[in-house]
C-alpha cells in the first residue's frame, strides 16, 4: 500500500476526494491518503508519494513564470 499526502488550498468535498483517489489508484494501486490544507499554495494540488512531489499548485506555477520572466529580462 502506498501512502500519499495530498495538499490543497482548501478542504475538499467527499466527492472530489473520491475522484482524486480513483485516479491515483490507477497509478499506484492500493493507497492510503492523508489530506492537508495549506492556503499558501493558493490553488491546485500537490501529491507526495513518499519519494516524489507532483506539484500542480498555483503558487509553484506563478513562481516558475516569474523565474522565466526574470531570466528573459536579464538576457536582454
Amino acid at each position: 500500500m502506498r501512502k500519499l499526502t495530498i495538499t490543497t488550498s482548501k478542504e475538499l468535498s467527499l466527492e472530489k476526494k473520491a475522484d482524486i483517489e480513483g485516479k491515483l489508484r490507477k497509478k499506484y494501486g492500493e493507497i492510503l491518503t492523508i489530506y492537508r490544507v495549506d492556503e499558501a499554495i493558493v490553488g491546485g494540488i500537490i501529491v507526495f508519494d513518499g519519494e516524489i512531489a507532483y506539484d500542480g499548485s498555483i503558487k509553484t506555477q506563478l513562481s516558475k513564470l516569474k523565474e522565466k520572466f526574470v531570466s528573459e529580462l536579464e538576457s536582454q
